[in-house]
């Protein structure tokens, strides 16, 4: 009989960093592990423009209910109306109500962030024509309700299972073409792509478990607004997801089940910024 153990993509991401960090988080409880290799101000980090801006929007939308079904609807169609709905019934209620915990740079950048972020979905549902023939009728099927919890079973050859668990920042579908656009928030600045795109890979494959679409993913890094975000074709997912999944999740497996690292090549550049450097190979093992 197999054994089976659970984690959270984020720790899966983590693992895809560096193995010995995903071990040192659970088994030792180091906290700031998931930060090793980071860089930005973080002003604008990730989770508070996800939870203040963009889960507020997609609950609306994905909702004839709620009090900004209608006026998103009623804003779809351009750009600049979209912007100006996003700021006056979202943006500025959370400044009123927040305005001695958020630092003018955090506002900054949330402001520029909100006319990255509809150029980035505008783009998509363009090609949505039942969307913008009829928003009211249809925002519901292609605004997906945010951070909806996913899991899915990775199955091993010796008949172990690694249980994947995950809630994805924001979602869109493309009723018309069986399409799915995954959007995710970062709190710092794009350095090294395959760690992000490593989390956005494992949303990917849950998405894809759950309704056989290879969504594209869209990751937008909130310190480097001016920069355009990234955009991975739902081909290149799919590629991405059978060749490098596979391995990460072996790994992962293998720090859960015996609190011991694989042996790894080390990334000499972020082993340099590493806290744990000097007490690493004594507690995982592995190669220098």
């Amino acid at each position: 009989m197999g054994v089976s153990r659970s984690i959270s993509v984020s720790d899966l991401a983590l693992c895809q960093k560096c193995p010995a960090l995903l071990a040192y988080k659970i088994f030792k409880g180091a906290k700031t592990a998931w930060h090793v290799g980071i860089k930005g101000s973080g002003y604008a980090y990730g989770s508070l423009f996800h939870k203040n801006i963009a889960k507020v929007f997609f609950q609306g939308a994905s909702n004839p209910e709620s009090i900004l079904y209608e006026k998103i609807a009623a804003s779809l169609r351009y750009p600049s109306s979209l912007e100006s709905m996003i700021s006056k019934y979202i943006l500025i209620p959370l400044l009123d109500s927040n305005s001695e915990q958020l630092m003018t740079e955090q506002v900054d950048a949330m402001n520029r962030a909100i006319t990255v972020w509809i150029r980035a979905m505008y783009e998509f549902f363009m090609g949505i024509p039942s969307l913008l023939k009829n928003p009211e009728k249809n925002m519901q099927k292609i605004f997906i309700q945010p951070e909806q919890m996913l899991k899915a079973y990775y199955n091993f050859s010796n008949g172990n299972t690694l249980v994947v668990k995950g809630c994805y920042d924001a979602l869109m579908f493309n009723p018309d073409k069986a399409e799915a656009r995954l959007f995710e928030f970062k709190g710092h600045m794009k350095s090294d792509i395959t760690v992000p795109l490593s989390q956005s890979l494992i949303y990917s494959w849950l998405i894809w478990k759950k309704s056989g679409i290879f969504p594209s993913v869209e990751i937008i890094y909130l310190d480097e607004i001016e920069k355009k975000p990234d955009i991975f074709e739902p081909s290149f997912v799919e590629k991405m997801i059978k060749t490098q999944l596979p391995e990460l999740f072996h790994s992962a497996f293998s720090v859960l089940l015996s609190k011991r690292v694989p042996e790894i090549l080390r990334d000499k550049k972020l082993c340099s910024v590493c806290p744990f450097k000097n007490s690493c190979i004594k507690d995982w093992g592995g190669k220098q």
